[in-house]
C-alpha cells in the first residue's frame, strides 16, 4: 500500500470520534502519516485515551492548538491535592475540566503526557503548504510572528479569506506574506457558518468540523482530498 498523508482537525478529546476516523480510512500506524491539527484536548470525556493513541503513530505531525497550550502550560504546576483546579488550567470551564477527570478516573497524573504537548508544532510547512492550528499575520512571514499565541488563537486569517472571496471583483489572488500555496486550519469550527464538513475559501481550507462541540471529526487524505467523518 502506497503511503498516504491525513489530516485531522479538532479532535477535543472524543476518543470514539478518533478511532472511527482511523479505521474509515484502514490508517497504517506505521506508514500512514497523520498530520493533526490541533486541540486534542478538553470538551470531549477522552482525552487521556485520544493522546495515547496519538501516540502509536510513528509519522505524527502534531500541531499546538489554544487548549492545549493552555493544558501545558497548567502541567507543571498541577497537584493532586489542589481542590481547586481553576487555578492551574486556565480553560477549565471549557473543556478542562473533562480533560482532567479523563486522567484522574484511570489514576493517572496529567503530567505524564507533558512532553507529548511539548513536542507538537506551532506550524509545519511542507511543499510549500502550511499548517497551523489558527492562523496567522498574513503580512508577516510565520516565522516572524509578532505574537506567537496568534497561531493557535487567530480567526482574522480565516475570516479575511472567507471576505475575499465573497468579492465580486477580486483580481488579484489571496496572499500571504510567505506566498504558501495553501493553507490548513482548524480552530474555527465550520459549524458556526452552519456546515458539517470542511470549508475553503480563497487558499485557505478549515477542517474544524466541531467535533466536541455536536459536530462531526474530520480526517481528510491530502493527495486526494477525500474525507471521511465521525
Amino acid at each position: 500500500m502506497k503511503n498516504r498523508t491525513f489530516l485531522m482537525g479538532d479532535i477535543h478529546g472524543m476518543y470514539d470520534k478518533l478511532m472511527a476516523c482511523l479505521q474509515a480510512v484502514n490508517f497504517d500506524y506505521t506508514n500512514d502519516t497523520l498530520i493533526q491539527l490541533g486541540d486534542v484536548v478538553d470538551r470531549g470525556p477522552d482525552s487521556y485515551l485520544v493522546i495515547e493513541e496519538l501516540l502509536k503513530i510513528k509519522n505524527l505531525i502534531a500541531i499546538r492548538g489554544n487548549h492545549d497550550d493552555c493544558w501545558m502550560q497548567g502541567l507543571p504546576f498541577y497537584r493532586e491535592d489542589y481542590q481547586n483546579q481553576i487555578e492551574v488550567f486556565s480553560l477549565y470551564n471549557q473543556g478542562a475540566r473533562e480533560t482532567l477527570q479523563s486522567y484522574t478516573r484511570r489514576g493517572k497524573n496529567p503530567m505524564v503526557h507533558l512532553q507529548f504537548f511539548r513536542n507538537q508544532l506551532n506550524y509545519h510547512i511542507d511543499n510549500n503548504n502550511c499548517f497551523v492550528h489558527g492562523g496567522f499575520n498574513r503580512h508577516l512571514p510565520i516565522a516572524e510572528q509578532r505574537e506567537i499565541s496568534d497561531l493557535w488563537w487567530d480567526r482574522d486569517l480565516w475570516l479575511a479569506a472567507r471576505s475575499y472571496g465573497q468579492m465580486e471583483d477580486n483580481e488579484h489572488r489571496f496572499k500571504v506574506k510567505d506566498g504558501f500555496d495553501e493553507i490548513f486550519i482548524g480552530h474555527t469550527p465550520t459549524t458556526y457558518f452552519k456546515s458539517d464538513i470542511p470549508l475553503k475559501a480563497a487558499n485557505i481550507t478549515n477542517l474544524d468540523t466541531g467535533s466536541g462541540k455536536g459536530g462531526s471529526l474530520t480526517i481528510m487524505n491530502l493527495e486526494t482530498r477525500e474525507i471521511q467523518q465521525a
